[in-house]
């Protein structure tokens, strides 16, 4: 990863196995920078990984790949480690199921999940009530996925330009009081310029 330290010093940064992306985030410690991901077929090589890396790594994405084939199994055993887990669910429904659901991630000892900011102010403002009860969770918004280009959001009735249309949900995501918001390594600056200096 080009300019990492720079990097770390300015943005979470999450490694996979193929790309890396940020939270626009200001307020990290250098132990909670890198966020591992664990995009694995399967728990026993998430479980590797995680033994092998040891107390070297503090936090954790667990996204849909690992927790549809495994269930939740693994977020309840890094909470119990006392990792940090982020959620990555992407939860794009209506209000009373994303409540739920940030509930659920919540009683499982996640530390953060993801929530569409394109399902808008009303599912956004849900799962920030319902992240409330549990004091170390935050909400992320996700603004636009990474493989989204201008083409793709004319197909779905957006004329914006894709920072654009980045910048419109991060305000979004921050009125409705979330904690942060998730964008492309690319978009980082952007949106640094733009949020109040405690978002994510």
């Amino acid at each position: 990863m080009p300019q990492c330290s720079e990097r770390l010093r300015r943005e979470k940064v999450i490694v996979g196995v193929s790309q890396t992306y940020v939270l626009c985030a200001r307020t990290m410690t250098a132990s909670s920078s890198v966020i591992i991901a664990l995009d694995f077929d399967d728990v026993a090589q998430a479980r590797r990984l995680i033994s092998q890396l040891g107390p070297a790594a503090s936090f954790y994405k667990i996204g849909l790949q690992i927790l549809t084939a495994e269930g939740p199994s693994l977020v309840r055993e890094l909470a119990a480690q006392g990792k940090q887990v982020f959620l990555d669910l992407k939860l794009h429904e209506v209000p009373n199921s994303v409540f739920g659901a940030v509930t659920a991630a919540g009683a499982l000892g996640a530390t953060m999940v993801s929530v569409h900011a394109m399902a808008g102010t009303s599912v956004l403002r849900a799962a920030v009530a319902a992240a409330r009860p549990f004091p170390n969770m935050r909400v992320l918004a996700l603004t636009v996925i990474t493989s989204m280009r201008e083409h793709d959001l004319v197909e779905i009735g957006i004329s914006a330009s894709v920072d654009e249309q980045v910048v419109s949900l991060a305000k979004l995501a921050a009125a409705a009081g979330c904690h942060g918001v998730i964008a492309s390594a690319r978009e980082a600056r952007l949106l640094r310029a733009t949020l109040a200096a405690e978002m994510l």
